[in-house]
Protein backbone atom coordinates (compact mmCIF):
# COMPACT_ATOMS: atom_id res chain seq x y z
CA UNK A 1 0.00 0.00 0.00
CA UNK A 2 2.50 2.60 1.10
CA UNK A 3 4.69 1.59 -2.03
CA UNK A 4 1.79 2.67 -4.04
CA UNK A 5 1.46 5.41 -2.65
CA UNK A 6 5.14 6.65 -2.31
CA UNK A 7 5.82 5.82 -6.16
CA UNK A 8 2.83 7.82 -7.15
CA UNK A 9 3.27 10.99 -4.95
CA UNK A 10 6.28 12.01 -6.66
CA UNK A 11 3.93 12.83 -9.49
CA UNK A 12 1.10 14.25 -8.21
CA UNK A 13 2.83 16.22 -5.45
CA UNK A 14 0.94 13.34 -2.69
CA UNK A 15 1.98 12.95 0.48
CA UNK A 16 -0.72 10.59 2.75
CA UNK A 17 2.30 7.87 2.71
CA UNK A 18 3.94 9.95 5.33
CA UNK A 19 1.35 10.13 7.48
CA UNK A 20 -0.34 8.05 10.02
CA UNK A 21 -3.73 8.88 8.36
CA UNK A 22 -2.23 6.46 5.23
CA UNK A 23 -4.50 4.02 6.30
CA UNK A 24 -7.46 5.62 4.70
CA UNK A 25 -6.70 7.53 2.21
CA UNK A 26 -4.32 4.57 1.17
CA UNK A 27 -7.42 2.13 0.87
CA UNK A 28 -8.99 5.03 -1.32
CA UNK A 29 -6.52 5.34 -4.08
CA UNK A 30 -5.64 1.21 -3.68
CA UNK A 31 -9.62 0.42 -4.24
CA UNK A 32 -10.20 2.81 -7.20
CA UNK A 33 -6.87 1.61 -8.71
CA UNK A 34 -8.74 -1.83 -8.55
CA UNK A 35 -12.30 -0.85 -9.55
CA UNK A 36 -10.60 1.19 -12.70
CA UNK A 37 -8.58 -2.39 -13.43
CA UNK A 38 -11.77 -4.13 -12.69
CA UNK A 39 -10.22 -6.26 -10.38
CA UNK A 40 -11.39 -7.13 -6.50
CA UNK A 41 -15.15 -7.34 -7.23
CA UNK A 42 -18.34 -10.23 -7.81
CA UNK A 43 -20.66 -10.02 -10.04
CA UNK A 44 -23.02 -8.15 -7.61
CA UNK A 45 -20.31 -5.62 -6.67
CA UNK A 46 -21.47 -3.34 -9.25
CA UNK A 47 -25.26 -3.67 -8.34
CA UNK A 48 -25.43 -1.67 -5.13
CA UNK A 49 -28.53 0.36 -4.82
CA UNK A 50 -28.03 3.84 -3.64
CA UNK A 51 -31.51 5.51 -2.03
CA UNK A 52 -30.55 9.43 -2.71
CA UNK A 53 -33.43 10.84 -0.52
CA UNK A 54 -35.25 12.57 -3.26
CA UNK A 55 -37.44 9.22 -4.60
CA UNK A 56 -34.78 8.35 -7.11
CA UNK A 57 -32.38 5.69 -6.39
CA UNK A 58 -29.10 4.81 -8.49
CA UNK A 59 -26.74 2.18 -8.46
CA UNK A 60 -23.17 1.88 -7.25
CA UNK A 61 -20.11 0.09 -6.95
CA UNK A 62 -19.66 -1.47 -3.52
CA UNK A 63 -15.32 -0.91 -2.68
CA UNK A 64 -14.22 -3.69 -0.37
CA UNK A 65 -11.94 -2.33 2.90
CA UNK A 66 -8.48 -2.70 3.04
CA UNK A 67 -9.03 -4.00 6.74
CA UNK A 68 -11.53 -4.09 9.14
CA UNK A 69 -10.82 -1.24 10.89
CA UNK A 70 -10.64 1.25 7.27
CA UNK A 71 -14.40 1.76 5.30
CA UNK A 72 -16.25 -0.20 2.76
CA UNK A 73 -16.64 2.80 0.31
CA UNK A 74 -19.65 3.25 -2.42
CA UNK A 75 -18.50 4.97 -5.95
CA UNK A 76 -21.90 5.87 -7.19
CA UNK A 77 -21.85 6.09 -11.35
CA UNK A 78 -22.85 9.64 -11.39
CA UNK A 79 -20.38 11.03 -9.51
CA UNK A 80 -20.52 14.15 -7.82
CA UNK A 81 -20.63 17.98 -8.86
CA UNK A 82 -17.04 18.75 -6.29
CA UNK A 83 -15.47 15.91 -7.29
CA UNK A 84 -11.68 17.52 -7.42
CA UNK A 85 -13.08 20.87 -6.26
CA UNK A 86 -10.76 21.41 -3.45
CA UNK A 87 -7.90 21.64 -5.40
CA UNK A 88 -9.00 25.15 -5.04
CA UNK A 89 -8.71 25.30 -1.34
CA UNK A 90 -6.02 24.84 0.67
CA UNK A 91 -3.03 26.19 -1.38
CA UNK A 92 -0.64 23.04 0.24
CA UNK A 93 -1.63 19.53 -1.02
CA UNK A 94 -0.20 17.72 1.97
CA UNK A 95 -3.53 20.19 3.16
CA UNK A 96 -5.41 18.74 1.00
CA UNK A 97 -4.66 15.06 1.58
CA UNK A 98 -5.02 15.62 5.60
CA UNK A 99 -8.40 17.42 5.33
CA UNK A 100 -9.60 14.18 3.26
CA UNK A 101 -8.15 11.30 5.04
CA UNK A 102 -8.01 13.05 8.55
CA UNK A 103 -11.69 13.81 8.52
CA UNK A 104 -12.26 9.98 7.42
CA UNK A 105 -10.24 9.05 10.65
CA UNK A 106 -12.22 10.82 13.03
CA UNK A 107 -15.57 10.06 11.32
CA UNK A 108 -14.56 6.74 12.74
CA UNK A 109 -16.06 7.37 16.40
CA UNK A 110 -19.27 8.38 15.56
CA UNK A 111 -19.82 6.29 12.28
CA UNK A 112 -18.06 3.13 12.76
CA UNK A 113 -16.80 0.98 10.14
CA UNK A 114 -18.51 -2.27 11.49
CA UNK A 115 -21.98 -0.43 10.69
CA UNK A 116 -21.43 2.49 7.85
CA UNK A 117 -20.18 2.45 4.34
CA UNK A 118 -18.38 5.55 3.27
CA UNK A 119 -19.38 7.97 0.02
CA UNK A 120 -17.56 10.84 -1.08
CA UNK A 121 -19.84 14.49 -0.87
CA UNK A 122 -23.08 14.11 -3.16
CA UNK A 123 -24.97 17.11 -1.62
CA UNK A 124 -22.70 20.35 -1.39
CA UNK A 125 -22.30 21.73 -4.89
CA UNK A 126 -19.64 23.81 -5.78
CA UNK A 127 -22.09 26.71 -5.60
CA UNK A 128 -22.81 26.20 -2.72
CA UNK A 129 -19.19 25.69 -1.36
CA UNK A 130 -18.61 29.52 -3.41
CA UNK A 131 -20.98 31.22 -1.54
CA UNK A 132 -19.88 30.02 1.89
CA UNK A 133 -16.26 31.07 0.30
CA UNK A 134 -17.13 34.55 -1.32
CA UNK A 135 -16.16 37.67 0.77
CA UNK A 136 -19.23 39.37 2.04
CA UNK A 137 -20.21 41.80 -0.43
CA UNK A 138 -18.03 40.16 -3.55
CA UNK A 139 -21.21 37.97 -4.44
CA UNK A 140 -22.46 37.30 -7.97
CA UNK A 141 -25.33 39.03 -8.66
CA UNK A 142 -28.43 37.68 -9.56
CA UNK A 143 -31.01 38.14 -11.64
CA UNK A 144 -35.01 38.65 -10.39
CA UNK A 145 -35.95 34.91 -11.24
CA UNK A 146 -33.36 33.35 -9.40
CA UNK A 147 -32.98 32.59 -5.99
CA UNK A 148 -31.66 35.00 -3.38
CA UNK A 149 -27.99 34.71 -3.34
CA UNK A 150 -26.88 34.23 0.58
CA UNK A 151 -23.92 36.51 1.82
CA UNK A 152 -20.33 35.11 1.60
CA UNK A 153 -18.85 34.33 4.71
CA UNK A 154 -15.38 35.37 4.48
CA UNK A 155 -15.06 39.21 5.74
CA UNK A 156 -15.59 42.10 3.33
CA UNK A 157 -12.85 44.16 1.97
CA UNK A 158 -11.09 46.48 4.80
CA UNK A 159 -9.53 50.21 4.57
CA UNK A 160 -6.63 51.25 2.29
CA UNK A 161 -5.34 52.63 -0.77
CA UNK A 162 -4.48 49.69 -2.85
CA UNK A 163 -6.48 46.54 -3.40
CA UNK A 164 -3.10 44.68 -1.47
CA UNK A 165 -4.02 47.08 1.25
CA UNK A 166 -7.82 46.33 1.72
CA UNK A 167 -7.24 42.57 1.31
CA UNK A 168 -4.28 42.15 3.94
CA UNK A 169 -6.22 44.35 6.26
CA UNK A 170 -9.17 41.80 5.90
CA UNK A 171 -8.10 38.72 5.05
CA UNK A 172 -9.90 35.67 4.25
CA UNK A 173 -10.32 33.17 7.26
CA UNK A 174 -12.10 30.14 4.95
CA UNK A 175 -10.67 28.24 2.27
CA UNK A 176 -12.91 25.22 2.16
CA UNK A 177 -16.01 22.95 3.11
CA UNK A 178 -15.34 19.28 3.15
CA UNK A 179 -18.03 17.04 2.73
CA UNK A 180 -18.02 13.13 2.97
CA UNK A 181 -21.59 10.78 2.97
CA UNK A 182 -21.86 7.71 5.70
CA UNK A 183 -24.58 5.23 4.51
CA UNK A 184 -26.27 2.19 6.03
CA UNK A 185 -28.23 -0.05 4.63
CA UNK A 186 -31.85 0.11 5.06
CA UNK A 187 -34.66 -2.80 5.32
CA UNK A 188 -34.92 -3.01 1.40
CA UNK A 189 -31.11 -3.53 1.31
CA UNK A 190 -30.31 -0.15 -0.23
CA UNK A 191 -27.52 2.45 0.96
CA UNK A 192 -29.24 5.50 2.84
CA UNK A 193 -27.66 8.57 3.76
CA UNK A 194 -27.10 8.10 7.42
CA UNK A 195 -24.25 10.38 8.38
CA UNK A 196 -22.60 13.30 7.16
CA UNK A 197 -18.96 14.57 8.20
CA UNK A 198 -17.91 18.06 7.76
CA UNK A 199 -14.57 19.48 7.53
CA UNK A 200 -14.35 23.61 7.76
CA UNK A 201 -10.39 24.63 6.63
CA UNK A 202 -9.51 27.51 7.53
CA UNK A 203 -5.86 29.85 6.73
CA UNK A 204 -3.15 29.73 8.86
CA UNK A 205 -1.68 32.29 6.16
CA UNK A 206 -3.81 34.23 4.13
CA UNK A 207 -2.36 33.73 0.50
CA UNK A 208 -4.39 34.73 -2.57
CA UNK A 209 -3.79 36.03 -6.23
CA UNK A 210 -5.88 39.14 -6.41
CA UNK A 211 -7.44 39.99 -9.93
CA UNK A 212 -7.99 43.59 -10.49
CA UNK A 213 -8.33 46.15 -12.90
CA UNK A 214 -6.67 42.91 -15.25
CA UNK A 215 -3.72 42.70 -13.45
CA UNK A 216 -3.22 39.76 -10.70
CA UNK A 217 -1.33 41.02 -7.02
CA UNK A 218 -0.56 38.52 -4.81
CA UNK A 219 -1.03 38.41 -1.06
CA UNK A 220 0.43 36.35 1.64
CA UNK A 221 -0.30 37.69 5.20
CA UNK A 222 0.52 35.30 8.43
CA UNK A 223 -2.86 35.32 10.83
CA UNK A 224 -2.98 34.98 14.48
CA UNK A 225 -3.63 31.08 15.06
CA UNK A 226 -6.14 32.02 18.37
CA UNK A 227 -8.18 34.63 16.13
CA UNK A 228 -8.59 32.19 13.19
CA UNK A 229 -9.63 29.82 15.75
CA UNK A 230 -12.35 31.63 17.73
CA UNK A 231 -13.72 32.82 13.97
CA UNK A 232 -14.09 29.80 13.21
CA UNK A 233 -16.47 28.63 15.65
CA UNK A 234 -18.72 31.58 15.45
CA UNK A 235 -19.30 31.02 12.26
CA UNK A 236 -19.95 27.30 12.27
CA UNK A 237 -23.43 28.05 13.14
CA UNK A 238 -24.05 29.74 9.88
CA UNK A 239 -22.09 26.63 7.48
CA UNK A 240 -24.23 24.38 9.72
CA UNK A 241 -27.51 26.04 8.57
CA UNK A 242 -26.94 26.50 5.07
CA UNK A 243 -26.21 22.44 5.07
CA UNK A 244 -29.54 21.85 6.83
CA UNK A 245 -31.14 24.09 4.02
CA UNK A 246 -30.08 21.58 1.10
CA UNK A 247 -32.80 18.79 0.08
CA UNK A 248 -32.09 15.26 1.81
CA UNK A 249 -29.88 17.17 4.48
CA UNK A 250 -32.25 17.93 6.86
CA UNK A 251 -32.58 15.36 8.96
CA UNK A 252 -29.32 13.46 9.50
CA UNK A 253 -26.49 13.59 12.17
CA UNK A 254 -23.99 15.89 11.55
CA UNK A 255 -20.20 15.46 12.57
CA UNK A 256 -18.55 18.86 12.03
CA UNK A 257 -14.98 19.71 12.39
CA UNK A 258 -12.76 22.45 12.25
CA UNK A 259 -9.30 22.30 10.62
CA UNK A 260 -5.85 24.49 10.58
CA UNK A 261 -4.05 24.52 7.53
CA UNK A 262 -0.26 24.88 6.99
CA UNK A 263 1.46 27.74 5.60
CA UNK A 264 1.26 26.90 1.58
CA UNK A 265 4.77 25.41 1.69
CA UNK A 266 4.87 23.82 4.57
CA UNK A 267 6.43 19.86 4.49
CA UNK A 268 3.83 19.24 7.06
CA UNK A 269 0.05 19.43 7.28
CA UNK A 270 -2.11 21.37 9.43
CA UNK A 271 -4.47 19.80 12.11
CA UNK A 272 -7.95 19.50 13.14
CA UNK A 273 -8.44 21.51 16.47
CA UNK A 274 -11.95 21.03 17.42
CA UNK A 275 -15.10 18.97 16.40
CA UNK A 276 -18.78 18.47 17.27
CA UNK A 277 -21.91 16.37 16.68
CA UNK A 278 -25.12 17.72 15.82
CA UNK A 279 -28.35 15.18 16.65
CA UNK A 280 -30.66 14.55 13.26
CA UNK A 281 -33.46 16.61 14.98
CA UNK A 282 -31.22 19.92 15.34
CA UNK A 283 -29.63 22.77 13.46
CA UNK A 284 -27.63 24.63 16.33
CA UNK A 285 -23.96 23.94 17.58
CA UNK A 286 -23.81 22.61 21.33
CA UNK A 287 -20.58 22.91 22.42
CA UNK A 288 -16.86 22.01 21.11
CA UNK A 289 -14.45 19.06 21.57
CA UNK A 290 -10.90 19.67 21.46
CA UNK A 291 -8.69 17.55 18.89
CA UNK A 292 -5.11 16.88 20.30
CA UNK A 293 -3.47 16.10 17.01
CA UNK A 294 0.21 17.53 15.68
CA UNK A 295 1.84 17.65 12.71
CA UNK A 296 5.71 18.30 13.48
CA UNK A 297 8.69 18.60 11.38
CA UNK A 298 12.17 17.32 12.61
CA UNK A 299 13.66 19.50 12.45
CA UNK A 300 12.11 22.76 12.92
CA UNK A 301 11.32 25.18 15.23
CA UNK A 302 8.17 23.31 17.16
CA UNK A 303 10.09 20.18 17.41
CA UNK A 304 12.64 22.30 19.62
CA UNK A 305 10.14 24.14 21.51
CA UNK A 306 7.89 21.22 22.33
CA UNK A 307 9.17 17.89 21.55
CA UNK A 308 12.77 17.89 22.88
CA UNK A 309 13.26 14.26 23.53
CA UNK A 310 11.98 13.08 19.99
CA UNK A 311 14.41 16.06 18.57
CA UNK A 312 17.64 14.57 20.09
CA UNK A 313 16.33 10.72 18.95
CA UNK A 314 15.47 12.18 15.22
CA UNK A 315 19.04 14.13 15.60
CA UNK A 316 20.95 10.70 16.55
CA UNK A 317 19.68 8.95 13.57
CA UNK A 318 20.32 11.87 11.32
CA UNK A 319 23.72 11.53 12.53
CA UNK A 320 23.95 7.84 12.16
CA UNK A 321 22.63 8.01 8.57
CA UNK A 322 25.23 10.62 7.43
CA UNK A 323 28.14 8.64 8.73
CA UNK A 324 27.90 6.51 5.59
CA UNK A 325 27.99 9.34 3.42
CA UNK A 326 28.69 12.10 5.10
CA UNK A 327 28.01 14.98 2.14
CA UNK A 328 25.50 12.96 0.31
CA UNK A 329 22.38 12.63 2.28
CA UNK A 330 19.82 14.95 3.72
CA UNK A 331 17.26 13.71 6.22
CA UNK A 332 14.13 15.13 7.39
CA UNK A 333 11.67 13.57 9.99
CA UNK A 334 7.57 13.77 10.06
CA UNK A 335 5.73 12.78 13.47
CA UNK A 336 2.49 12.68 14.04
CA UNK A 337 1.02 13.17 17.62
CA UNK A 338 -2.25 12.21 19.06
CA UNK A 339 -2.27 13.95 22.99
CA UNK A 340 1.28 14.77 23.11
CA UNK A 341 2.23 11.44 21.99
CA UNK A 342 4.30 10.43 19.25
CA UNK A 343 1.92 7.70 17.55
CA UNK A 344 3.63 7.54 14.08
CA UNK A 345 7.30 8.66 12.42
CA UNK A 346 8.01 9.25 8.91
CA UNK A 347 11.78 9.94 8.10
CA UNK A 348 13.13 10.57 4.77
CA UNK A 349 16.26 10.30 3.33
CA UNK A 350 17.63 11.83 -0.25
CA UNK A 351 20.36 11.62 -2.22
CA UNK A 352 21.74 14.80 -3.90
CA UNK A 353 24.12 13.15 -5.69
CA UNK A 354 23.65 9.72 -8.39
CA UNK A 355 24.84 6.48 -6.56
CA UNK A 356 24.63 3.20 -8.02
CA UNK A 357 22.53 0.19 -7.36
CA UNK A 358 24.63 -1.80 -5.60
CA UNK A 359 25.80 1.50 -3.45
CA UNK A 360 21.84 2.14 -2.75
CA UNK A 361 21.45 -1.71 -1.63
CA UNK A 362 24.52 -1.09 0.82
CA UNK A 363 23.02 1.61 1.98
CA UNK A 364 20.03 0.52 2.45
CA UNK A 365 21.27 -2.50 4.58
CA UNK A 366 23.21 -0.19 6.18
CA UNK A 367 19.93 1.42 7.34
CA UNK A 368 18.01 -1.37 7.96
CA UNK A 369 20.74 -2.11 10.61
CA UNK A 370 20.08 0.68 12.16
CA UNK A 371 16.78 0.29 12.64
CA UNK A 372 16.88 -2.98 13.97
CA UNK A 373 19.91 -1.90 16.87
CA UNK A 374 20.26 1.91 17.46
CA UNK A 375 16.69 3.17 16.62
CA UNK A 376 15.52 5.18 20.14
CA UNK A 377 12.21 5.62 19.47
CA UNK A 378 10.00 3.54 20.76
CA UNK A 379 9.16 -0.20 19.56
CA UNK A 380 5.40 0.77 19.33
CA UNK A 381 5.95 3.70 17.01
CA UNK A 382 5.27 2.31 13.43
CA UNK A 383 8.54 4.00 11.25
CA UNK A 384 8.11 4.81 7.87
CA UNK A 385 11.63 5.42 5.98
CA UNK A 386 11.79 6.72 1.98
CA UNK A 387 15.11 6.95 0.58
CA UNK A 388 15.18 9.21 -2.68
CA UNK A 389 17.52 10.30 -4.92
CA UNK A 390 16.00 13.69 -6.35
CA UNK A 391 12.84 12.88 -6.76
CA UNK A 392 13.10 9.33 -7.54
CA UNK A 393 11.83 6.38 -5.24
CA UNK A 394 14.81 4.39 -4.42
CA UNK A 395 13.64 2.19 -1.15
CA UNK A 396 11.28 1.68 1.44
CA UNK A 397 12.25 0.73 4.99
CA UNK A 398 9.18 -0.20 7.71
CA UNK A 399 8.85 -1.18 11.06
CA UNK A 400 5.78 -1.61 12.88
CA UNK A 401 4.50 -3.45 16.36
CA UNK A 402 3.33 -6.12 15.15
CA UNK A 403 6.50 -6.92 12.90
CA UNK A 404 9.58 -9.31 13.69
CA UNK A 405 11.76 -7.42 11.72
CA UNK A 406 11.41 -4.50 9.51
CA UNK A 407 10.03 -4.71 5.79
CA UNK A 408 12.42 -3.54 3.37
CA UNK A 409 11.70 -3.17 -0.42
CA UNK A 410 14.27 -1.58 -3.23
CA UNK A 411 12.83 -0.31 -6.01
CA UNK A 412 13.61 -1.08 -9.62
CA UNK A 413 14.23 1.53 -11.74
Amino acid sequence: MRRILWKCSRNRGCSNMKWKKTAAAGSVILALQLVLSGCWFNNDSNHNVVDNGSGKSENASLIPSRNDSDYQMLKPKSGTSSRGYIQYGPKNRVDMDQLESGLMDLSKSVFSPDKYVFQSGQYLKDSDINGILYRKGSEPKKSDSEAKVLPGLNPALGKGKTIVEKSKNSPKYINYVLEQNYLMKNSKGQYKLSGVSIAVSLNSVYADNITYNDKIYPVSEKLKQAKVKAWGKAHAQQILQRIRSLPGLQQVPIFMTLYLTAAPQSYVPGDFFAKTEIAASSSSIDKWTNVAEHHVLFPSDSATSNYKDDLDKFNQFKTDVQKYYPNYVGVIGKGFYQNKELHDMTLEINFNKFVDKTEMIGFTNYVTSLVKNRMRFARSVPIHIYITTGDTPEALIEQTNDMDKPYVHIFQQ
